[in-house]
């Protein structure tokens, strides 16, 4: 911790000694650049683009796809700041179905929501569980579609031996409160893609970048999102990137323990895929309850066993049900409500640790 408090002295330091320092960070040099290419490395991806917000760089890529009066296919477990930039652009969201035990998009189902108008699949990582970004995929190849990645909540995770996401032609990341790796705030994208991948430089990022990457005589001032990465954000997250890794892992052992044990007394269903330890992030524990088990039974079991966790009943949040999405987008999307209810009849659990032992360094 000392070391990363040295880090931000000296930035600042340098930043008052030589006025001309405060401008390095525009053009995605030092830490940004350094960050960047530990999140390629550990994607396998050509490309990383950071920014300040994961929202932000939502927005960017949705304008850079051109997601107008389109169709993008999601699933209605998710989060507003994920869906709003496809609505904004101009598109329409259709929600689909859900597998139950892991709360994710159900690959299998997407054909039901296809359209000639469809241009997207946005896939969300729910709770730090892996969708089955392969099969998603192959879906979106056979249909000419873009895949969007929301791995937000999942870093750390991996499936069919790859990182969360891996698959999809865009990974989106989150480094905002409570996420495995946290900068304060921030956003990444990850993609193969050249031509997406330049358009997110000029959308976004400052001027100075912009003529690094496609020289000098070509920038855009007139970008619409200034969406870079802020400079202590970038510090943080490139200093501490190894720790969170450690951090990450220690928590996935502990937390697959535990699931383990309620799985195999028929408590709750763990989602098929949960079969070693890093095939969550554990963003948070929330799984379907087995019939006829009480809570009360599990907290005793809880105890009795000295985990320090607490269960109480758990019902999704299903966006196409909400007062306040409904209120304000209600031509702009579409989902089978008649499915979205009977969801709604599952009983589901959410697990919460009752100790103060998290911390991040010691």
């Amino acid at each position: 911790m000392n070391n990363l408090t040295d880090k931000f002295d000296k930035y600042i330091n340098d930043c008052l000694k030589n006025p001309l320092s405060q401008f390095h960070h525009l053009s995605g040099s030092g830490a940004t650049y350094e960050f960047e290419q530990k999140l390629k490395k550990y994607y396998s991806k050509k490309h990383a683009v950071t920014f300040s917000n994961c929202t932000s760089a939502m927005l960017t890529l949705c304008h850079s796809l051109n997601l107008k009066n389109k169709e993008v296919i999601t699933t209605p477990l998710n989060w507003g700041g994920s869906i709003s930039p496809i609505i904004f652009s101009g598109s329409k969201i259709i929600f689909s179905s859900i597998d139950q035990k892991s709360l994710n998009l159900n690959p299998s189902d997407l054909v039901n929501s296809l359209s000639s108008k469809t241009k997207a699949v946005l896939s969300v990582d729910y709770n730090g569980i892996p969708s089955d970004s392969k099969q998603i995929k192959e879906f979106c190849k056979s249909n000419n579609l873009y895949y969007i990645s929301d791995s937000a909540q999942s870093f750390g995770a991996f499936r069919d031996q790859r990182p969360a996401g891996y698959f999809a032609d865009f990974i989106v990341l989150s480094f905002g409160p409570g996420k495995s790796l946290f900068g304060g705030e921030g956003g990444a994208i990850l993609t193969d893609n050249e031509e997406i991948y330049e358009k997110l430089i000029w959308f976004s990022q400052h001027p100075f970048r912009q003529k690094s990457i496609f020289g000098p005589d070509t920038y855009n001032e007139y970008l619409p999102f200034n969406g870079r990465l802020n400079p202590f954000s970038a510090i943080m997250l490139n200093n501490l990137f190894n720790v969170f890794l450690k951090r990450i892992k220690t928590k996935q052992i502990k937390t697959f323990d535990l699931l383990n044990l309620l799985s195999k007394n028929k408590f709750v269903h763990l989602p098929d895929q949960i079969s070693q330890f890093n095939n969550s992030a554990y963003f948070k524990l929330q799984y379907l309850l087995s019939k006829n088990i009480k809570i009360k039974i599990i907290n005793d079991f809880l105890k009795i066993n000295n985990f320090k966790f607490q269960a109480t009943q758990y019902k999704p949040n299903l966006i196409p049900l909400n007062k306040s999405f409904i209120r304000q987008f209600k031509n702009k999307y579409h989902s089978n409500k008649s499915y979205l209810k009977n969801l709604l009849h599952l009983d589901y659990i959410s697990l919460n640790e009752i100790t103060n032992d998290n911390i991040l360094i010691d």
